[in-house]
């Protein structure tokens, strides 16, 4: 038994559906490789007073934790009590499993997938400030992208700009919330259990509707105010 892979399908598996059950672990570590793992071989392992207490060290080291159920979670889940919640909107979601190589990926804690969307994003901003640096623009989309990995705010979007003091026409607003849609409707989110919501969509409708890609006119502004856009951020001059 190669444990130290074990450690790295469950760093992945957490790190893309934030909640990952033993049996869900076991079944990915059989699917793709020459083991045939159980739930019951994990729960064995990770309660033994030698091999587990070691086993559970490595995996803190990738803030992962050991919870009550037979779960694999996040550091996150355990410091904000969010075990029930996310794992009821997790519910009746398939689980997003890639192939061995991609998956790997995952177990590492920093890696940070970057969709065609963020780069897109990183091009726009450094096309609508002349003389920002690659280094600057790279450090704004990543917040942005970080932030599409939960609920999309427009409101937090423009404050990554205000905050570094970078000032956006009203048409410049409405062509970066049409960039930051795509790009939340192509990250990856543990809340959909790895899927982006494009592919979710795909799979299921019902469970969550992308963002629009466009913002009319005379639909409600983007940044939360209550307003028309025309009337708001899409005012002209």
């Amino acid at each position: 038994m190669n444990k130290t892979l074990w450690i790295d399908y469950i760093s992945a598996a957490v790190q893309l559906y934030g909640i990952a059950p033993f049996g869900q672990v076991a079944e990915m570590i059989s699917a793709q490789t020459e083991e045939q793992v159980t739930e019951s071989d994990i729960k064995q392992w990770i309660e033994d007073p030698f091999g587990g207490s070691l086993a559970k060290a490595a995996l803190e080291q990738k803030f992962v934790y050991l919870y009550p159920g037979n779960f694999f979670v996040g550091q996150w889940i355990v410091e904000f009590d969010e075990f029930n919640s996310h794992w009821a909107r997790q519910q009746g979601k398939p689980y997003y499993v890639p192939k061995q190589q991609e998956l790997l990926l995952w177990s590492d804690p920093h890696y940070f997938h970057k969709p065609d969307e963020y780069w897109a994003l990183q091009e726009w901003i450094e096309s609508k400030f002349e003389g920002i640096q690659e280094e600057y623009s790279q450090g704004i989309a990543e917040d942005i992208q970080m932030m599409a990995e939960d609920a999309f705010s427009p409101e937090k979007v423009l404050s990554e700009f205000e905050r570094r003091d970078l000032k956006l026409t009203a048409k410049q607003v409405q062509s970066l919330m049409q960039i930051v849609t795509h790009l939340h409707n192509n990250t990856r989110q543990q809340i959909n259990r790895g899927h982006t919501p494009y592919e979710l969509f795909q799979l299921e409708k019902k469970f969550l509707r992308p963002l629009p890609g466009q913002v009319g006119r005379n639909e409600p502004c983007v940044c939360g105010s209550g307003k028309k856009f025309k009337k708001c951020c899409g005012k002209s001059g």
